[in-house]
């Protein structure tokens, strides 16, 4: 009885390959750790490169508190009167006094707005001119700091000489008087001076100046 040829295990043979060495084909745990150490090195240079090539960090400057800037005067906090009037040639020039109230200083700039009202408070007609009349040389409105309890002032120069067809020029009993760039007003009472300008109401202003700059 013919037996059944028994297969001898696997054996590798580099005879035919004599000039190298013969080597076994490497295990699945081998070529696992090879390929394990190369991605750990793939890693490793990339960490490399990155560490190498990463920008300087830009300090940043610690922020320093802004000073607030000084808020403008607002109607609340002046108090506006009647300083005094002069009048040659048909032209009266008032000054009026500007006092800052409050407790802290406030910026001013500009002109004043007004509007001539009657006994019964019925505006009348006003026309205020910046710079007009006798003040066209003076200088423009400049900023300046108004401390509180100081005062600055401005003047208004009006003609009592009725104009053209003009018989006679309106008499207010109070005045409205606006500061700049405010919506609200305050009224003072025409007492003891006298406000009726002819020539359709012009009443000329200078910007309110600090105490002891310019003519006003």
């Amino acid at each position: 009885m013919t037996g059944v040829p028994v297969r001898s295990p696997q054996t590798f043979s580099c005879s035919h390959v004599a000039t190298r060495p013969c080597s076994r084909p490497a295990s699945n745990e081998t070529s696992n750790a090879i390929i394990g150490n190369s991605i750990s090195a793939a890693a490793a240079n990339t960490r490399d490169a990155r560490r190498v090539h990463a920008p300087a960090s830009t300090p940043v400057p610690t922020p320093t508190q802004a000073r607030p800037a000084t808020d403008r005067c607002h109607t609340v906090g002046l108090l506006i009167s009647f300083a005094g009037s002069q009048g040659a040639a048909g032209t009266i020039v008032d000054t009026f006094r500007v006092a800052n109230t409050q407790p802290s200083a406030c910026t001013v700039y500009g002109f004043v707005g007004m509007l001539m009202l009657d006994s019964s408070g019925a505006p009348l007609t006003t026309r205020v001119v910046r710079n007009g009349g006798i003040f066209t040389t003076q200088a423009g409105p400049s900023h300046f700091l108004l401390q509180p309890a100081t005062a600055a002032s401005f003047q208004a120069a009006w003609s009592d000489v009725p104009h053209g067809s003009e018989t006679t020029c309106p008499q207010a009993a109070r005045l409205e008087i606006t500061p700049p760039d405010e919506f609200d007003h305050t009224v003072i009472p025409v007492t003891g001076w006298n406000l009726a300008p002819c020539g359709a109401g012009e009443i000329d202003v200078t910007p309110i100046r600090a105490a002891g700059a310019g003519p006003a």
